[in-house]
Parts: structure tokens; C-alpha cells; sequence
């Protein structure tokens, strides 16, 4: 007998997914979004990317993966409606220290167990949120899991000021904490997405390979983003450059795309996360990735990580580069799109 798994009984409350590949800079974002009106704080969840990835992969069956996303999104957000799995880790970026609502949390932490939270949570519309990461690569199925209650907030970021972190991602891949889908090509362990240009993958240095993944990720993020669109998912792709430069637009726009209201205490919250800046380096960060906060200028930082890309990457790697920051400058001008390319002549 074949079984059709499904999950038809599910809440009806809005999922806000925060996504963005490595070192875009979105966890600038989750206070922002997690402090606006009827909100849940955001939880670090890995297992839509997984989900994803091993349907993409063939690796596991359709219906069994939408019952999964279903699943696992609702009992999420039943955690959150009774106060279960807090996160008290003071140095998370989601943990109970930088959450705007703390009161919430601890009266949370003493409600009883029932259907009235799940009633609370549809009839107020408690949106769940959720940081993931490479999420927007293999969406295919989360329009056919969430339908409308589906939103995702896409942060995109210069591909220049990305290499050093994938390079310091990639550097600690074969560590015990690594969780990141992957597999093994002539006995290097690859994350999943590089599939089919593991063999080009493996024989480039740290910082190559770092400039193969930014520079082969964003054609399909954005080819993904576009067929998103056109399929009527909401999406809104926001830079990390608005959001450290023009901090009111960014607002205006996440609250236009979610249909909420910023926390009244939201200068607080941009005070924490050192918004708006001067130049990038000048906030906070994540620094297991190779992010320093710099008195640098905007100019100085820029013509250090060119030169650092200069002098470890081929030129057919620099090349690559060169072609995806001129598509990024012309899709998304900031401050940034000033600054030169790499020069051979």
C-alpha cells in the first residue's frame, strides 16, 4: 500500500522567513522584523534549508517533505505560544538578551499547555519568524506548504565584502560544529549546493573557492527570485547597503511587505544594532567569520578586500568577480557602486 503523507489541519498564521546566503548580514535584521507588531521572536532553524535541499537532491519524497515543512513550522510556533525551548544563551543574536520582548517571553514561560494558545495565535495573526539560510536556493516548496501565509525577506549584500566570510565559513567546514549539508568529492567534504562544479571546487585555494561560491550563487539566487515572483510568492530582496545606509526606506519597506508595525521602541533596537553607519565596518559582527570592526573608511576597507582578492585568486577568478559586482552595482546601487573593480590593465 502507498501513502500519501499530508497535514491538512494546519495554523493559519503568517511565516516570516529572514534568508540570505552566507555573511549577507541579516541577523541585523531579525530584532527589526521579531520587534514589529504581533511578531514571534526569531528562531535560528536549519531544517527548511535541509528540507529543501534533499528534495532538490532527490534525496527525499515530495509529499513526505511538505508534511515535514508543515509540520515542523506549527510545532515550532507551539513552542513559542507556551514558552518552551527559550533561548537564554546571552551572546545569541536570537537569545532572550536582544529580544524587544522580554515580558512576553517570562509570562510565556507560566501559561498552561491548550488549544486557547492555538487560538490566540490565528485569531491575532502572531506571525512566526525564522533566520534561515540558503533557503531562497530551493523555494520550490514553500508556496505549496505555506500558501499565503508565506512571506520571505531576502538580504542580499556587495559579493566583495562577502568573500572573507565564506572563505572563514569554508576554512572550519570539516569542524564537529558544522551543520551544513554536504557530501564528499575525491575525499574534500563540499557544501551540497556545489554539486555540479565540485571537481573546479576542490582544486582552488581557501579564497577561490569562496569566490566560486558567491559568484555562482547569485545568478541562481536571483533566477530563483525571479521565478518566485512570477509564481505570486511574496518576496521582498532587500540589500544589506539600504539597510546600513537608508534606514527609513528599509523600514518603510518591511512594513509595507509584512503589513506590520515597527516596535515603538525601534530607535532602541537600531541603537543595538548600530544603525544607521558611516561605513559597514563600523557595526557589529560576527568575527568566527572573519568580520573586525574597522575606523577605516568606506574607500580604505573596499581597496583592502579588493587587494586581499588580488593576490590569492587567479585572474579567471577575478574575472568572475568582476562580472558579478558590476551586476549587483546595477541591480542594487548603493554608496558601494562608487568604488572600482578589479583592474588587469
Amino acid at each position: 500500500m502507498t501513502i500519501i503523507l499530508d497535514k491538512k489541519n494546519t495554523f493559519t498564521n503568517d511565516i516570516i522567513f529572514i534568508d540570505g546566503l552566507w555573511g549577507t548580514g541579516k541577523s541585523i535584521l531579525g530584532p527589526i522584523v521579531s520587534g514589529m507588531d504581533r511578531v514571534e521572536g526569531y528562531r535560528l532553524e536549519s531544517i527548511y534549508e535541509y528540507i529543501g535541499a534533499l528534495y532538490r537532491l532527490d534525496k527525499i519524497t515530495k509529499d513526505g517533505a511538505i508534511w515535514m515543512l508543515r509540520t515542523y513550522v506549527d510545532h515550532g510556533q507551539y513552542c513559542n505560544s507556551i514558552g518552551r525551548e527559550v533561548n537564554l544563551r546571552w551572546w545569541d543574536d536570537s537569545g532572550f538578551r536582544n529580544s524587544p520582548n522580554k515580558l512576553k517571553i517570562i509570562k510565556r514561560l507560566f501559561c498552561r499547555e491548550g488549544n486557547s494558545e492555538i487560538d490566540e495565535v490565528n485569531a491575532k495573526n502572531l506571525a512566526y519568524s525564522v533566520m534561515s539560510h540558503n533557503l531562497m536556493l530551493t523555494p520550490d516548496l514553500l508556496p505549496l506548504a505555506y500558501g499565503k501565509r508565506l512571506k520571505v525577506i531576502e538580504m542580499v549584500r556587495h559579493p566583495l565584502y562577502m568573500i572573507k566570510h565564506f572563505a572563514a565559513y569554508l576554512a572550519r567546514f570539516e569542524s564537529l560544529r558544522e551543520f551544513t549539508m554536504a557530501f564528499y568529492y575525491e575525499e574534500t567534504k563540499v557544501p551540497w549546493f556545489v554539486k555540479d562544479w565540485s571537481a573546479k571546487f576542490v582544486r582552488g585555494n581557501p579564497m577561490e573557492r569562496a569566490v566560486l561560491c558567491v559568484t555562482r550563487l547569485y545568478p541562481w539566487l536571483d533566477a530563483e527570485l525571479t521565478k518566485a515572483r512570477t509564481s505570486g510568492m511574496a518576496v521582498l530582496d532587500l540589500s544589506f547597503e539600504e539597510a546600513v545606509f537608508e534606514v527609513d526606506s528599509t523600514l518603510k519597506k518591511l512594513s509595507l511587505f509584512t503589513g506590520r508595525s515597527h516596535n515603538p521602541r525601534i530607535a532602541v533596537i537600531l541603537k543595538r544594532q548600530m544603525l544607521p553607519r558611516e561605513a559597514i565596518f563600523k557595526g557589529t559582527g560576527h568575527g568566527t567569520y572573519g568580520w573586525t570592526k574597522s575606523d577605516k573608511s568606506e574607500g580604505e576597507m573596499y581597496a583592502e578586500l579588493l587587494a586581499n582578492v588580488q593576490v590569492t585568486c587567479s585572474e579567471e577568478f577575478q574575472n568572475d568577480l568582476n562580472k558579478t559586482i558590476a551586476w549587483y552595482n546595477e541591480k542594487y546601487p548603493s554608496p558601494l557602486s562608487q568604488y572600482h573593480i578589479i583592474d588587469h590593465s
